[in-house]
């Protein structure tokens, strides 16, 4: 232990690379199955790079329209080449999607070239960022050998390294959750570490826009702490870092749009039954019988609606209208996704290996890290680490549900199971500060 606690910046490099290496190997240098949104993102960057900023082509629109899907996909919003999803023009400027991963992705092309090599090798510099920042959070406040073991368990873990390979925005929203953690925690000495964290918040917002919730679970905490001036500074971050998004659609749209436009079409599609079949999720048949106002799940007729948010609203509207029409289907669809959430093999991955992985490793973790965080339920930091858990737990209960969206927070699972090693080898939780307030 002595040994790697004295290389361990080495160390990390190694455990990190190393099995993402071995990975873009096994693939053959391909961008990993199933394709998900990939080709959303890769034709975004490229747009960025040739100056067209976040706006999807007519090409795009085309292919989309054409695409073999499921009969109960095909409708008026796949079939309008003018229109991607039937609800944002092509060629024209779009909110529909977070502007972060397109625009990082955008810059790697232009210092590497487009090519799968520059996914692997942005997801790998997260990938680092990630693993250092939770050493450092675990070591400043209990320990360099449990922030060895935290980072280790945080490198290799079979999810992160799988992710590492998409061109989607999981391996950043993975890897900067640590960042955000470690700055909160320091914001309670630091008030320019607040100043940090918050811009961090924005940063990942401006990637996965769930990172908005983030926000009041930093301030709160802060405000508990009575630490106002590292909570004003963690809010005035935020702020700064998305004042140019709003501002551009504000200048492309006419409207100063902060979440993403898309989130109506994913609020009425994950609230559909039929939707919901297509991806093998199905209702029982007396919540199914009793279903109201069936009409707000059809698609509806975009005439004379011409522009992004128009449409966005409209859908928006129907999608609300449905849910509080059936508040017993989204009550059982809630407790759904809440299950696949945690559970080892439910949702969103369901191959062999993720689903070894769910039970041999991240099921034993789940169990240590309850024990070990009500065994330590008195301290603070760990309060907060739990109610970034369970902050996703409950958004995620509502809206998507499955092992994916679970991953970001999966590292506060690490973390606790750390501290349990540690307690049980009885190692010292002394952490070296680094402006901390011990």
């Amino acid at each position: 232990m002595k040994l790697f606690l004295k290389y361990r910046y080495a160390t990390v490099v190694l455990v990190v690379l190393l099995p993402r290496l071995l990975w873009f190997f096994f693939l053959g240098g391909e961008i990993p199955e199933p394709v998900r949104d990939q080709g959303l993102y890769l034709s975004l960057a490229g747009r960025v790079i040739a100056g067209e900023g976040i706006s999807y082509s007519s090409e795009m629109g085309f292919l989309r329209s054409v695409m073999p899907v499921d009969p109960e996909f095909r409708g008026n919003w796949m079939q309008d080449p003018n229109y991607l999803f039937g609800m944002v023009p092509v060629e024209t400027p779009t909110a529909s999607i977070e502007p972060g991963y397109p625009i990082i992705l955008g810059i790697i092309f232009m210092l590497t070239g487009p090519s799968t090599g520059s996914v692997y090798f942005l997801n790998s510099v997260f990938a680092l960022l990630g693993a250092f920042s939770l050493m450092v959070m675990v070591r400043e406040n209990w320990g360099k050998k449990q922030a060895l073991i935290a980072a280790v368990m945080w490198s290799v873990y079979p999810y992160y390294v799988y992710y590492s390979a998409y061109a989607m925005t999981d391996m950043i929203h993975i890897s900067l959750l640590p960042v955000i953690a470690l700055l909160t925690l320091r914001s309670v000495s630091k008030v320019r570490a607040g100043f940090a964290a918050g811009i961090s918040t924005g940063m990942l917002f401006l990637v996965r826009s769930t990172a908005l919730f983030l926000l009041p679970v930093q301030i709160v905490w802060l405000f508990v702490r009575k630490r106002w001036k590292a909570a004003f500074a963690v809010l005035i971050g935020f702020v700064l870092c998305c004042i140019p998004w709003v501002v551009r659609n504000q200048a492309a749209l006419g409207s100063p749009v902060l979440m993403p436009t898309k989130g109506s079409l994913n609020l009425w599609m994950r609230n559909s039954p039929s939707m919901l079949a297509v991806e093998g999720i199905n209702i029982p048949d007396f919540i199914e019988n009793g279903i109201n106002r069936r009409n707000l799940l059809e698609y509806p007729s975009m005439e004379g609606l011409n522009t992004e948010l128009e449409r966005s609203h409209l859908i928006m509207a129907r999608a609300l209208q449905f849910i509080l029409s059936n508040p017993g289907l989204f009550a059982y669809l809630a407790i759904a996704r809440a299950y696949h959430f945690l559970s080892p093999v439910g949702g969103t991955l369901n191959n062999a290996v993720a689903i070894l992985t769910g039970i041999l490793i991240y099921f034993p973790m789940l169990l240590i890290a309850f024990r070990e965080a009500f065994r330590r339920k008195k301290d603070r930091r760990i309060v907060f680490l739990v109610s970034i858990f369970l902050l996703y737990f409950v958004l995620h209960a509502l809206a998507h549900g499955g092992v994916r969206y679970r991953l970001p927070v999966d590292m506060i699972l690490m973390t606790l199971s750390s501290l349990f090693i540690g307690r049980k080898m009885g190692w010292s939780e002394k952490g070296t500060g680094g402006g901390i307030e011990q």
